[in-house]
């Protein structure tokens, strides 16, 4: 008999359990999760105890959902089966427990990143009745050997989050949870920033982390812009990764040109929280 149930803060240590155990051949490139790392993403994710469920039989964990939960929505950050009780229904029935909690308590917007070559999960959502919103891309750009040109670098000067907030250039749109705003907020004070100053505005931008991550970049529309961003990115110097980008964050031929490849795929899965 299978027990399901969802958490409270105490259970933290039986979902980073769950997670490890629930590991299967697909997760084998991903890092292990510990009691830390678990609360670095309740810190910069949002993520949740009560948004998470775990699948029990007997005291051994068989699933595992984990759910991070903002005003506008819920991110399903993780769903696994024990790879020795998978076709059995787990991630259904965790599925759409959550999305049944959510039709009670909100918000009942429900989201999900996957892996695009996961063939297998991607499967259990659409089974569920969940639509593929957009495609996220990484899009990696290489260090650059030489920093940007005497004359532009005149133009350039540190700017932080809240300088780019105030400036209006960080407004709400589609962008993965990972970088989405609130995220950007939370995580502000460990972000380096560039930025590329005409006389009358901020034309180009990025916020990066310690190892190159990529939480904001972008370019006012115009030779400027293109021109700017550029000689950011070519100051910052270091390999650079702008992780699951939605097709509005940045063209793709603008990404292209500025010497980003693109690279692996996440399918933007979307429900609604439906009552039972």
């Amino acid at each position: 008999m299978t027990a399901y149930r969802f958490c409270r803060t105490d259970d933290m240590g039986l979902l980073v359990e769950a997670h490890e155990r629930c590991r299967g051949l697909e997760d084998a490139g991903e890092p292990a999760l510990d009691r830390d790392g678990f609360k670095r993403l309740v810190r910069d994710l949002d993520l949740w105890c009560s948004s998470c469920m775990v699948a029990c039989e007997g005291r051994e964990p068989v699933g595992v959902l984990l759910g991070a939960k903002r005003a506008e929505a819920t991110l399903v950050y993780a769903l696994r089966v024990h790879p020795g009780h998978r076709r059995r229904g787990h991630g259904r029935h965790l599925l759409t427990s959550l999305s049944q909690k959510l039709a009670i308590l909100g918000p009942p917007r429900l989201v999900a990143e996957i892996p695009a070559e996961r063939e297998a999960a991607c499967a259990i959502f659409a089974a569920c009745g969940w639509t593929i919103g957009s495609r996220l891309t990484d899009w990696r750009r290489p260090a650059t050997r030489e920093s940007a040109a005497s004359g532009m670098r005149e133009a350039l000067a540190p700017v932080t989050y809240d300088d780019l907030a105030a400036a209006g250039l960080l407004e709400p749109g589609l962008r993965c949870w990972q970088r989405d705003l609130p995220s950007l907020a939370k995580q502000s004070e460990r972000l380096s920033g560039l930025a590329f100053h005409s006389p009358d505005r901020i034309e180009a931008w990025a916020l990066w982390d310690e190892v190159g991550t990529l939480g904001s970049v972008g370019a006012e529309p115009g030779v400027l812009g293109r021109i700017g961003l550029a000689a950011v990115l070519d100051e910052i110097g270091i390999p650079l990764l702008l992780a699951r980008a939605t097709p509005e964050e940045l063209d793709a031929d603008l990404l292209a040109e500025l010497g980003f490849a693109r690279g692996g795929e996440h399918l933007l899965f979307t429900s609604r929280a439906q009552a039972a």
